[in-house]
């Protein structure tokens, strides 16, 4: 290495850019991250760049500078849609953007490329967000989402049993979104009723097997005949509804969309992974089946999907009591 080279590595040892984009490198190889995630770290960098321009360098870090952070995300304006201003963003997302930033600054700290190695003690974290919203969705909402499809689909067979595996998928598997769009058609055992979530799509890292309901079973029947009748060819289990291919991420915002619309129900994908949890727990699954399913390291993530089940839902358990 030449003098000017080793002065310009130097140089960027201090540079932030430079040194995120090492640390992403670094974190995609050793830990095995999804494309997917390390998307979602470069936004919350590109978005702590542009709050907070001044920050370049590893000298200009200091603790004070995150509660700046939360506060110009708290005030920013947001044009959301065409004409829709949003002020804020929710303190869920704050929570996540530290989450993201913080595990960044401890790379920074534990390969020394800061002096302060305490940066990270000092920097304050924000508080866990609470949930007072219903997060899963009643029987009354699921039925009218099930009835948009229907409605919506009555001179497309194909569209209507493809939008009806994907809603029974959510619900009677909880799987997340990446794993939903991942699912290939071998994935699928008819024999043993269950249904394989490769830990190289899944959030957890973990690969798993959820036990198929006899509904579901009958949606993936009605649906792979449909699709074979198509002469589609793909081995994506969902497919898109334009191409022989696997319906994207954006096409399952579309759907979404759609059928928010239609149905009246406001609701996102994760939404079903909250009623799918809710719904085995009131069905008295105990906590650790729940957890595996879900694909969840420890129950203390679970215990948060089941914040929706109220102390109404022991009703009928209090009431079959008997001493």
């Amino acid at each position: 290495m030449n003098a000017k080279t080793n002065s310009q590595f130097h140089s960027n040892t201090s540079n932030l850019q430079f040194l995120f984009e090492s640390y992403l490198s670094e974190a995609q190889y050793s830990k095995n991250l999804s494309p997917r995630t390390i998307k979602g770290y470069r936004e919350v960098f590109t978005i702590f760049q542009k709050l907070l321009p001044d920050i370049k360098e590893t000298d200009d870090l200091h603790p004070s500078l995150m509660n700046e952070f939360y506060k110009r995300l708290s005030t920013r304006k947001r044009i959301v849609g065409r004409d829709t201003v949003k002020v804020g963003v929710k303190p869920s997302t704050i929570r996540t953007y530290y989450n993201k930033l913080i595990a960044f600054f401890r790379w920074l700290e534990n390969n020394n490329y800061i002096e302060n190695r305490n940066l990270t003690k000092h920097i304050i974290k924000p508080p866990q967000p609470t949930y007072e919203d219903e997060k899963s969705l009643s029987n009354s909402e699921v039925s009218k989402i099930i009835a948009s499809i229907s409605l919506h689909n009555m001179d497309d067979p194909f569209m209507y049993k493809r939008d009806m595996l994907i809603v029974s998928l959510l619900l009677y598997t909880g799987i997340r979104k990446g794993e939903l769009l991942a699912l290939r058609v071998q994935d699928v055992d008819f024999e043993n009723k269950t249904l394989f979530i490769d830990g190289h799509t899944s959030k957890s890292k973990k690969s798993r097997f959820i036990p198929l309901h006899f509904t579901l079973i009958s949606h993936l029947k009605v649906y792979l005949k449909e699709r074979k009748s198509k002469k589609l060819y793909t081995d994506a289990l969902i497919v898109s509804s334009q191409q022989d291919k696997a319906l994207s991420e954006y096409g399952l915002k579309y759907w979404v969309k759609k059928y928010s619309k239609l149905s009246g129900i406001k609701f996102h994908i994760h939404r079903f992974r909250h009623t799918f949890a809710c719904t085995l727990a009131k069905e008295k699954a105990d906590i650790i089946s729940i957890m595996r399913v879900l694909g969840h390291s420890s129950t203390q993530m679970t215990e948060r999907y089941l914040r929706s089940i109220t102390t109404e839902n022991s009703r009928n358990f209090i009431e079959k009591m008997s001493f």
